[in-house]
């Protein structure tokens, strides 16, 4: 399916992340922890100095100008390595959202930023009591034509990374008192701007990548609204089919598995037939989600409508990751455990992400969302 010159990129890259990474690496990449975020920093550094953070977008931009293959062959691998470094933010959402969308001073000044590894982006979505539905937003930009100037008021919450980031691209209501889709525009924020507030929201562990937002009367540039004033709505929901590729889902469900024959194969119980018959099945199901995923990123280069086929792919993608680590879990359910002196470092793993992964039915759109853009958007169904 890849070219030899994508095939030799695959093993610059793998060696790449070999001068960073430990040789028996466990950890899925958490960049709330400064060893992590440090390392990604120079992970993303050392990228850059290639061109490599993204290798599809024009040389002008700091890309190679490379078809889209060598950004799912990045993707990929950082996820199956669980590697930090990928920024996900600005290489997968924001960036081909400004290529597409973008003025030119938009694309010149943060497209670069991006591919010089220098910048950290978060994501404003997501507000207080509105769950799933986008469209409810309420934060508020109030745009002074004669100053081209918009002042933002409110609150954006579940905002990971927003504790290390340096902007944030945020769907605000311009037009007061519009009505759901309508008056809504995806602006870009400095994230030392004033009157932006970063309060971490702690999970149970006593971490935090999550974040609440607090807007209060911060003022940013007209020239920083990203396609049409009062039009970001599609804006917005592009963004999100740029998002919804499911790579990452494929490239940690595929080391999981691969891992797990491994294991299964080293207590020689992989010639049982529930394991042979589960893994031969999970495998099936593993390279039809990846196919279908790696068929949704290469249709959004070819036209410019927002099609089904990312909320396909990411549906099946978080699906399949489940299933492969819900039976590894069984394999492994009397090794398992959190506790730091656990000598078992695969298990722990194990539990560690399938706890994590839970996550994956509702950041990006929850699994109900995803079904009802296929069946509206996609099929043409009724509500």
């Amino acid at each position: 399916m890849f070219s030899k010159e994508e095939l030799n990129f695959r093993i610059q890259i793998n060696s790449l992340i070999d001068k960073f990474l430990p040789k028996n690496w466990q950890k899925y990449p958490d960049e709330r922890l400064d060893e992590d975020w440090e390392l990604s920093k120079k992970i993303k550094k050392e990228l850059a100095k290639n061109n490599w953070i993204a290798p599809s977008w024009p040389k002008k931009y700091g890309g190679l100008d490379h078809n889209i293959s060598s950004s799912i062959i990045l993707s990929e691998i950082f996820a199956y390595r669980m590697s930090p470094g990928n920024d996900r933010f600005g290489v997968r959402m924001i960036g081909p959202t400004l290529l597409k969308y973008g003025s030119e001073y938009q694309k010149e000044k943060y497209l670069n930023e991006i591919t010089s590894g220098e910048v950290q982006w978060c994501q404003g979505y997501s507000e207080p009591n509105s769950g799933s539905d986008l469209a409810s937003v309420s934060t508020k930009g109030d745009y002074d034509e004669e100053k081209d100037e918009i002042t933002i008021n409110g609150t954006k919450v579940w905002t990971t990374l927003g504790h290390r980031a340096d902007r944030m691209f945020i769907l605000v209501r311009t037009l007061q008192n519009s009505k759901r889709h309508e008056g809504l525009s995806l602006v870009i924020l400095d994230m030392s701007d004033p009157g932006i507030k970063v309060n971490p929201i702690k999970n149970v562990s006593g971490s935090s990548s999550f974040n609440e937002i607090v807007l209060t009367n911060v003022k940013t540039s007209g020239k920083n609204i990203v396609g049409k004033l009062h039009e970001g709505w599609m804006v917005a929901l592009d963004l999100l089919n740029f998002e919804r590729s499911g790579i990452d889902y494929i490239g940690w469900a595929e080391r999981c598995l691969d891992d797990l024959e491994k294991y299964c194969k080293d207590i020689d119980i992989l010639s049982r037939d529930h394991i042979k018959i589960t893994i031969s099945s999970l495998r099936a199901n593993l390279e039809s989600a990846k196919i279908m995923t790696y068929k949704a990123l290469w249709i959004k280069t070819k036209d410019e409508k927002i099609h089904m086929e990312p909320s396909m792919s990411k549906l099946l993608a978080t699906e399949i990751n489940i299933k492969i680590h819900d039976f590894a879990f069984e394999i492994l359910s009397k090794n398992a455990t959190i506790k730091d002196n656990n000598h078992d470092d695969f298990a722990s793993r194990i539990l560690k992400n399938r706890f994590f992964f839970i996550s994956g039915g509702i950041l990006g759109g929850t699994t109900e969302i995803q079904k009802n853009i296929i069946a509206q958007r996609g099929l043409g169904l009724s509500k």
